[in-house]
């Protein structure tokens, strides 16, 4: 018990230490209102392709995934139903249009690497790993397709236009640069694990002469892609915390809006992961994880993309920054509800 407490504020603590740095840093006059679009530029457009290739290609590794089919339709019909959740209270409780399309992302997805990675690694040891970058994979997936109009359709809204888009401008939306690097990643991912199972293919790649300089590229590419990956997490907070400088603390306070968005997040996300881990048979470190995973604070590129598409930028870093501090007391119940179900 006391160690899943400090792993949880250890996590949490990094994330505000690094907010309260953009906080200051604001404050200061180091980071003005025309840094923003450059910030926004370099997470979206360089660092989180390079993220998404980094994580699928260099620490995926399909050979440890037992049933590759429920180990990816947990997080896909969690995540399925908190995004049908979201757009049900959306409806409900008539958030504006400018935040509606955050709201409902703050409630489907959740911060799965730099909380969720840590976090889960602390708990349950380098087990955690193959299952975070499962769940990463299906998060990213569905917040860069499904989330990315959301949040693009308020903005709309908040540009003053139609709240409705054509289907052009859709699929332009749809088809960012992290999307990009997924369709592209996955593919070749299930290749290279294809191939690796090809004994007569392997046989031959290793007496190949140009074997060597081959896995040097493969090797130098995924990790010049960890090296630009690692600028979004550190940069999305420093961008987090001179919003929350430009916006006031006051955009801390929560209204019905983000006490539902919460809601779902803390209540909800997880209990839908619980029952769909235990009717479908998924027991320890994965149910752990899947669990801990559903239960992580907002995303942090949620807050840049509602930035860089005029959407409600100062309540979804609201929201990250107040589900982030709730984690620290949500993971301890969490643990011990788990162990009382036997599922840790």
């Amino acid at each position: 018990m006391i160690n899943t407490l400090l792993h949880s504020f250890a996590a949490v603590a990094i994330v505000m230490a690094i907010v309260a740095v953009g906080y200051l840093f604001a404050r200061k006059g180091y980071i003005k209102r025309e840094h923003k679009s450059l910030m926004t530029k370099l997470i979206i457009n360089a660092g989180m392709p390079a993220l998404v290739m980094s994580n699928i290609l260099g620490s995926l590794d399909l050979d440890t995934m037992g049933d590759p089919l429920k180990l990816i339709g947990i997080p896909v019909l969690s995540m399925a139903s908190t995004l049908l959740i979201g757009l049900l209270l959306a409806k409900l409780i008539k958030p504006s249009a400018v935040r509606r399309g955050g709201f409902v992302v703050m409630c489907a997805f959740s911060n799965s690497i730099f909380v969720g990675l840590p976090m889960n690694t602390g708990l349950f040891g380098d087990a955690a790993v193959p299952y975070v970058m499962i769940f990463y994979m299906v998060n990213t997936t569905f917040f860069w397709t499904v989330g990315n109009y959301l949040i693009n359709k308020s903005g709309e809204a908040g540009r003053g236009g139609k709240a409705k888009l054509s289907l052009g401008k859709s699929l332009k939306k749809l088809l960012s640069p992290p999307l990009i690097a997924l369709m592209i990643a996955i593919p070749l991912l299930i290749l290279e694990f294809n191939l690796g199972k090809n004994e007569a293919f392997m046989s031959a790649f290793a007496a190949w002469s140009g074997h060597d300089i081959v896995t040097l590229v493969q090797s130098s590419f995924i990790k010049m892609c960890g090296y630009v990956g690692n600028i979004v997490t550190p940069l999305a907070l420093l961008y987090i915390g001179s919003a929350l400088y430009e916006y006031g603390f006051k955009s801390l306070r929560p209204d019905k809006d983000m006490w539902a968005a919460m809601a779902v997040r803390f209540i909800l996300a997880p209990a839908i992961m619980l029952l769909l881990c235990r009717a479908l048979g998924l027991g320890g470190v994965g149910s752990g994880v899947f669990v801990i995973e559903a239960a992580m604070p907002v995303m942090t590129q949620a807050v840049v993309l509602a930035a860089s598409c005029d959407a409600d930028e100062s309540f979804v870093a609201a929201g990250m920054c107040l589900t982030t501090l709730g984690c620290f007391v949500l993971v301890p119940v969490l643990m011990l509800i788990m162990k009382a179900l036997g599922l840790v």
